[in-house]
């Protein structure tokens, strides 16, 4: 089995009648993603997927059936905002619990509101905005882009982000200044994109940027 044969899911919680904030969505999907594997890192699951390509699949899910799924989840939802999120470990396809397999996956778009406010030194997911990313899209960008960010912490700078609450920002960025922040020192890996889905092929999406560990296990 290749490494790209699995996919992580990640649920988003969609209220209609109460929707999130896009970028807070975004940012509980990817915050979402990490909890999953810090919960279950010793899982067989994680071996190889973590070291070839990082598939996942955003999910929507309304109230009633968010909060079922939730108590499956190996951590329980993150909270940003209005927004929640869960995930779980990688599974195939073929292998992936009905009652995830069965939830929507385009078309999940939430209103671009102004998120809730995340601490000074909360890393930040830096995405393109050039891409016009579905908030579905781009939370499976920012949860790549998160979890590779993590994988390449020291484990005190780990310790210090999860001691923190695990923050994290969303922040998109047009052209130039996208590729200007992330070929900047200190930002985290580049992801770049599949195009499997909504944008084309080789296209760099999402990096991470600010955050401080000394700040944060000072705060």
């Amino acid at each position: 089995m290749q490494p790209f044969d699995k996919v992580q899911p990640i649920v988003l919680l969609v209220d209609k009648t109460d929707p999130a904030a896009h970028r807070d969505a975004v940012a509980a999907a990817a915050v979402a993603s990490v909890r999953a594997y810090t919960a279950t890192e010793d899982s067989e699951a994680w071996e190889n997927w973590l070291y070839g390509r990082f598939t996942k699949t955003v999910r929507r899910a309304n109230p009633s059936t968010f909060e079922r799924l939730a108590g499956e989840a190996p951590s329980g939802p993150v909270t940003v905002g209005r927004a929640q999120a869960i995930a779980f470990e990688p599974v195939t396809y073929e292998q992936m619990p009905k009652n995830l397999s069965k939830l929507q996956v385009s078309g999940t778009q939430l209103p671009d509101e102004e998120p809730a406010a995340w601490p000074e030194n909360a890393p930040e997911i830096v995405l393109n905005a050039d891409l016009d990313m579905s908030t579905g899209k781009a939370s499976a960008q920012a949860a790549h882009a998160l979890l590779s960010w993590y994988l390449q912490l020291e484990p005190a700078a780990r310790h210090a982000w999860q001691d923190a609450g695990e923050p994290a920002g969303v922040r998109f960025t047009a052209g130039g200044q996208f590729a200007e922040l992330a070929a900047s020192p200190g930002a985290g890996p580049l992801i770049v994109d599949a195009g499997m889905t909504e944008i084309a092929p080789d296209t760099a999406t999402a990096f991470v940027a600010g955050f401080s560990p000394a700040a944060a296990s000072s705060a």
